[in-house]
């Protein structure tokens, strides 16, 4: 059956349930859904039919009430106007601009409308809601980006506020992720299901098929990445999804789990030990640091690091580095009382950034000068 015939369906379905206050018998509701009382139609098919567009329906979000009001009693069927429709938005008169006209909305007439509460919201909470989901569609998702421009036409129809939308940037989209992609990794986390891909490694600048095993997918610095073991590493890795592309299952068509997440494994935990410096699929670099440190206060802020061997008033620590420019302007916070000691290319990286933070604070004006 075409996908506009079930659509049909599933429309003439909601209205019978809207249009009720009490719950009724699915006999009683066939009669209202054309396609359920079509001539020539066997009554198990068409009861078939309802049961699979009432689960479908129900997996949408749509909240289908089963009422039984006696054990083994016909079962009825309820679909309450507050728990399908939204709520009426108004702007509160107390909090809005002096001058900026509002457009009350009026209740429209019919079964189900009466029923529904009106939320009032401030100005200041409308301009929030707004930006949230101006930067909710910036994040390259298209699932959460399709999400927030409904909010965000849910509030254009409810209140119309010029002077507030005018207030409103837009945020700048980001390089979005394909659908497809987001799909897939999400189906195979979910089923536990082997994945390959093709990956671009910015630090090898070396572009290759990878074989993993989805963990999670964790929004991290502005980016999507998916945390998985990379099965020919056998090591837990990030992959940028930006970077990832020809996204597969491994083994398509076969049944079950193929792997399974150890039970220790705790994504927020992971993503929270980690930080700027330690993520993507860079190599990883040991970097070596000297702090000042006589009273002991900087090392209760350190993360974890290798402790070495200095003199005292001095902590000398060796970190795991893949980024190493958010790692130099991490020690460059410590505002001279941090210096890099090794390697060679890292300490030149560190002399290359001190002399441009120099050089940027040399050209801004002093005060007299402003």
């Amino acid at each position: 059956m075409a996908s506009s015939d079930k659509l049909t369906r599933w429309l003439d379905l909601i209205a019978a349930l809207l249009r009720r206050r009490l719950p009724a018998p699915f006999a009683e509701l066939r009669a209202d859904v054309p396609a359920y009382d079509a001539p020539g139609v066997r009554p198990e098919s068409v009861l078939r039919t309802f049961e699979r567009d009432k689960d479908e329906l129900r997996a949408l979000g749509v909240a289908i009430e089963s009422v039984q009001e006696v054990p083994g009693g016909e079962v009825r069927y309820r679909l309450r106007a507050e728990h399908f429709y939204l709520p009426f938005l108004l702007l509160g008169e107390a909090t809005r601009p002096e001058g900026v006209e509002l457009r009350r909305v009026a209740r429209p007439d019919g079964p189900g409308y009466d029923r529904l509460p009106v939320l009032t919201v401030s100005t200041d909470d409308h301009l929030a809601l707004v930006r949230a989901a101006l930067r909710v569609q910036g994040l390259g998702h298209p699932g959460l980006a399709a999400d927030a421009d409904a909010a965000r036409r849910k509030l254009a129809v409810d209140l119309v506020d010029p002077e507030l939308r005018a207030a409103v940037a837009a945020v700048p989209g980001r390089a979005g992720v394909p659908a497809a992609t987001f799909d897939l990794l999400g189906r195979a986390l979910e089923a536990r299901k082997v994945v390959t891909f093709t990956y671009h490694s910015i630090g090898r600048d070396v572009t290759g098929r990878r074989t993993a095993e989805p963990y999670g997918l964790v929004f991290l610095a502005g980016h999507w990445y998916l945390v998985a073991r990379d099965v020919d590493a056998g090591a837990l890795r990030r992959f940028r999804l930006s970077r990832l592309s020809e996204a597969r299952l491994a083994r398509p068509g076969t049944a079950g789990p193929e792997y399974a997440i150890p039970d220790g494994f705790d994504l927020r935990a992971h993503v929270r030990t980690r930080h700027a410096w330690e993520l993507g699929e860079d190599e990883v670099v040991p970097v070596t640091v000297v702090f000042r440190d006589p009273d002991g206060a900087v090392a209760a802020s350190l993360p974890e690091g290798e402790a070495l061997a200095a003199p005292a008033g001095v902590l000398r620590r060796r970190f795991s580095v893949r980024r190493v420019d958010p790692f130099l302007r991490w020690v460059l916070s410590f505002a001279g009382h941090a210096r890099v000691e090794a390697p060679a290319g890292a300490v030149a990286a560190w002399r290359q950034l001190l002399a441009r933070a120099r050089a940027a604070q040399d050209a801004a004006p002093t005060g007299d000068a402003a």
